[in-house]
């Protein structure tokens, strides 16, 4: 368990609002932070009265990744206050909900939808990390991360491998956004490769679509453009989801 204080808690937090407001990115609302034991991902942000509160894992205090945890929440934060189209829930939810009952999709397809529209989302908030981040060290953090996503095996589960394939595509296209994907990095394309081998011959332009569009992809203030953008993005996620990329005998 954890020894981290409530105390040094807040002081990161004031620590990641400092980096931000230095580099341009100032968060004007409250912001607190709270310690959930039960959660089984990192963290997340959320809308909480006039003000926001990060959620943290207790696993995630010992993580050499938490200044970058909570500065990546407030990027979340920031662009929503500044009403950037990628973080007005209305229209997400709207164009999410939408295809739902339009193409009467599972719960668990549902939450595969989402989970890559959090991929999008989340490219877009990490334009803010990489210009805080200049640091050798701390690029090397965001390096070491990102590999640790990209999957090497498919599981055998459509939906899952689906997702997997999506989140392949957000790692790799995180780094080439960012002109960091070099040597150091070739092994995330060697575990990539050897997944979309074993997904069978319709992965790999499934997979270059997805990189390509992620590592392209623009946070348009033009809310129109962005909804198109967001549409044509959501629509190939569900052609995933009625397309065979498994390699089934292999898998067998």
């Amino acid at each position: 368990m954890s020894r981290i204080s409530d105390t040094t808690l807040t002081r990161s937090l004031d620590w990641a609002l400092d980096r931000m407001e230095n580099d341009g990115f100032t968060v004007r609302a409250r912001v607190s932070v709270q310690v959930d034991p039960d959660l089984e991902f990192m963290g997340y942000a959320k809308k909480e009265g006039e003000g926001h509160v990060i959620i943290v894992s207790s696993w995630a205090l010992d993580s050499e990744m938490l200044g970058g945890l909570l500065l990546h929440e407030l990027a979340h934060i920031y662009y929503t206050e500044q009403h950037m189209p990628s973080h007005q829930s209305e229209l997400i939810r709207e164009l999410l909900n939408g295809i739902v009952i339009r193409d009467g999709l599972k719960e668990i397809e549902a939450r595969v939808l989402m989970d890559c529209f959090n991929h999008l989302q989340n490219i877009l908030v990490d334009d803010v990390i990489f210009k805080i981040f200049r640091s050798a060290r701390e690029i090397k953090m965001v390096r070491r991360f990102l590999a640790e996503w990209v999957a090497e095996r498919p599981t055998g589960d459509h939906l899952l491998d689906a997702s997997l394939l999506v989140r392949n595509a957000f790692a790799i296209a995180s780094l080439k956004r960012r002109n960091l994907f070099d040597k150091d990095t070739e092994e995330m394309s060697v575990k990539n490769q050897r997944f979309l081998t074993l997904c069978g011959p319709k992965a790999q332009d499934t997979f270059v679509f997805f990189e390509s569009f992620l590592e392209r992809a623009q946070n348009d203030p033009h809310v129109p453009t962005f909804r198109s953008s967001l549409s044509d993005y959501l629509e190939r996620v569900v052609d995933l989801f009625r397309q065979e990329i498994r390699g089934i005998e292999d898998l067998r």
